[in-house]
């Protein structure tokens, strides 16, 4: 039985976020070789070199944990959305993920997007993150969420379930709406 899916489809997303890698990777490496170029002159040149080289170089490392955990996160930010009801297929640059909803173990809603956290088959933690600035953001965000209640996954609204907000404490002015109905 042949089975139907929704796509989301995001161009913008994929552009945006090689030219931030691009961005990323040619300024670390253009940190990297003048701490190479220069390291040996303030060593020879600069009273207390050598403890100046290596403060750079930790500085430099450090600097690489950050640049390495920007990419891990670009690397998951997914470009076109495949969603049914048996699982969702994510295109991620080059490559293609897909999760079944089985394997899903929740969907979190935050101030930067919507994130599906899962396992595969391994254990491996795997997270998907789909951008606010998505088109068709508000309605994939629904149709995610109804499909990770159906399959009875939580879904999170900024690290609280959803069922447990208080949206007259967010919105206030909804209390004016519901008192004139």
């Amino acid at each position: 039985m042949p089975t139907w899916y929704e796509t989301y489809d995001n161009q913008d997303a994929l552009l945006a976020t090689r030219q931030r890698v691009s961005r990323l990777t040619t300024r670390y490496g253009m940190a990297a070789v003048t701490v190479a170029l220069s390291a040996p002159l303030v060593i020879l040149h600069v009273p207390h070199g050598p403890w100046v080289a290596v403060g750079t170089a930790a500085a430099l490392a450090l600097a690489g944990l950050f640049v390495l955990r920007a990419l891990r996160t670009l690397h998951a930010v997914a470009w076109c959305v495949r969603l049914s009801f048996q699982g969702m297929v994510t295109d991620f640059g080059q490559r293609r993920t897909a999760m079944r909803w089985s394997e899903v173990a929740r969907v979190e809603l935050d101030d930067e997007g919507l994130v599906v956290v899962g396992t595969d088959e391994g254990g491996t933690a795997r997270r998907f993150r789909i951008p606010h600035d998505f088109p068709r953001y508000a309605h994939l965000s629904h149709r995610v969420v109804e499909y990770a209640e159906a399959h009875g996954r939580p879904a999170f609204v900024d690290g609280r379930p959803w069922q447990l907000l208080d949206l007259h404490a967010l919105y206030p002015f909804l209390a004016d709406a519901v008192g004139e109905a």
